[in-house]
């Protein structure tokens, strides 16, 4: 029996050389799924599963559909994922929760391929996957990302293409680097092409042309330049910037980032010349980092110089900070691979480092979602408030219904960042969260504007400014905290929201 079980421990955690450990990713995905958590529903999973919902059923969300589809014909990503529930018939959520352990265990797969390519011993690149699985949510400097998400988006699998891309860079199989790069973009455009700027880098120095390699990124720099300069000449309009000024936005623009979060982008450059030089600068690592290095300090350059808060703002879509999110992962791979070497003397130093990395995630996992479960269970009643809320309303409103509410609302705490739209199945008025589409979208500033000003005061309003405010724009239902002042007829209400319905006019 015991030589069984450590049989069984062997061939999961400490696979044979030259094999892939499929196991590992197994045990790795649900060790994940329970330190990381799993929150279905909030954040930008709120926009992209909106998209799938209003692909499975057309009626949905007639009144606010600008939001939601505005992303869709970029990506195949809700597409693909509303095919794949009609053709099933399967349960939406259990869909959605299947497709994320599935990307994930994609992602840990990506992270090894890139391992095998960039550490020669088993024991460093066994360090580097569990690394990648200790800070598989790990913060991304300020740009609002982190490496991968503990729910469902199209970068949930565009991050594993891009590093699939960048192994087979490493190997030289250009055509394939190209195969995975096309699949990451038909998935996320924005992300591929920062990926490719990196993989167009690191195939330049692989085949020792520096020059080269040095002359492309300055080539981007000068784009960027000019690029500027054109924007200067071009009208801002107020709509657009309040969108991209709001205080939860400080993503969009380096000069609004906190000295942590630049520090979160220069020290892993320093870390990356250091690791270069310390690798040998021909080594498939120091080329790796100095790859990094280039494309990381020209998306620095372009942020400092050309995507300034005042304005012109015709760069701030490509969010060229973004390109950091593909250098943090690899990053990480290196860095599991080095805590593996130096501890190779000391396994308990390195089971004692990963504990507390899995133990720290954990807690900061914890520590974003106050109001939620850990684990958010496909079928398994909210515990959250809000969540409460909106799927009350999912079963006791009419489908065409529209609802307003003060627009921070997701932005409250322990409200968690729930996505109304894809829990209520209900439309909304345009709120904070929305002010992200904009920023990629301008052409529904005016709208944004327009109609989530209208809610600002909501809470405070009399009823008869509501009404006057919010009947003109096809509102019908409002969501107040519990301590607003309202003669509505308000059906639903709990500790923290109350759901009322704005009195029907002939």
């Amino acid at each position: 029996m015991k030589k069984s079980s450590r049989a069984i421990f062997t061939a999961i955690f400490a696979p044979a050389p030259n094999r892939t450990p499929w196991s590992l990713f197994a045990g790795l995905t649900v060790l994940i799924l329970f330190v990381q958590g799993y929150h279905p529903w909030s954040n930008d999973a709120g926009i992209y599963l909106a998209g799938v919902r209003k692909l499975i059923d057309s009626g949905l969300y007639r009144s606010d559909a600008p939001f939601i589809v505005s992303h869709t014909h970029l990506s195949i990503f809700a597409p693909a994922l509303a095919h794949f529930i009609r053709l099933t018939h399967a349960n939406f959520a259990w869909a959605i929760f299947g497709a994320y352990l599935f990307s994930t265990a994609l992602f840990l797969y990506a992270c090894w391929q890139v391992a095998v390519r960039l550490l020669t011993s088993q024991r460093a690149r066994l360090g580097a996957l569990w690394m990648a699985a200790a800070l598989y949510s790990l913060p991304v400097a300020g740009t609002a990302l982190v490496i991968m998400d503990p729910y469902l988006t199209a970068r949930s699998f565009s991050t594993p293409l891009d590093l699939l891309a960048v192994s087979a860079a490493l190997d030289r199989r250009y055509m394939r680097t190209g195969i995975w790069i096309v699949l990451a973009a038909l998935l996320h455009p924005l992300m591929a092409a920062f990926a490719f700027a990196f993989v167009v880098i690191l195939i330049a120095l692989d085949r020792e042309r520096p020059r080269f390699a040095l002359s492309l990124c300055i080539m981007g720099i000068l784009a960027a330049a000019i690029a500027y300069w054109n924007g200067l000449f071009e009208p801002i309009f107020l709509a657009y910037r309040e969108a991209l000024l709001l205080p939860a936005h400080t993503f969009l623009f380096l000069g609004r980032w906190q000295w942590y979060e630049i520090a979160g982008a220069v020290l892993p450059l320093i870390l990356f010349a250091v690791t270069a030089w310390k690798s040998g600068l021909r080594s498939r690592i120091a080329q790796t980092c100095l790859a990094a290095l280039l494309t990381g300090a020209s998306s620095l350059i372009i942020a400092a110089s050309f995507v300034p808060v005042r304005g012109p703002y015709l760069l701030v879509p490509l969010q060229v900070m973004r390109i950091d999110h593909i250098l943090y992962a690899l990053g990480v791979i290196l860095f599991g691979g080095l805590v593996a070497h130096l501890t190779r003397r000391h396994t308990w130093i390195a089971f004692v480092f990963f504990l507390l990395a899995f133990t720290g995630m954990g807690v900061a996992a914890h520590l974003s979602y106050p109001g939620c479960r850990a684990v958010e269970w496909p079928g398994l009643a909210p515990k959250n408030p809000w969540s409460q809320a909106f799927l009350w309303i999912r079963g006791h409103t009419p489908p065409n219904a529209v609802f307003a509410f003060n627009p921070r609302l997701v932005y409250q705490p322990e409200e968690d960042e729930q996505g109304f739209r894809v829990l209520s199945e209900r439309s909304q008025l345009p709120d904070d969260k929305d002010a992200g589409v904009v920023a990629v979208f301008p052409s529904l500033a005016f709208r944004w504007a327009r109609e989530r000003n209208a809610t600002l005061h909501i809470n405070a309003e009399s009823d008869a400014e509501r009404v006057k405010t919010l009947t003109p724009l096809g509102v019908t239902w409002i969501l107040l905290p519990p301590s607003a002042a309202t003669q509505f007829s308000c059906p639903y209400s709990n500790e923290v929201i109350k759901v009322c319905q704005l009195p029907r006019h002939s």
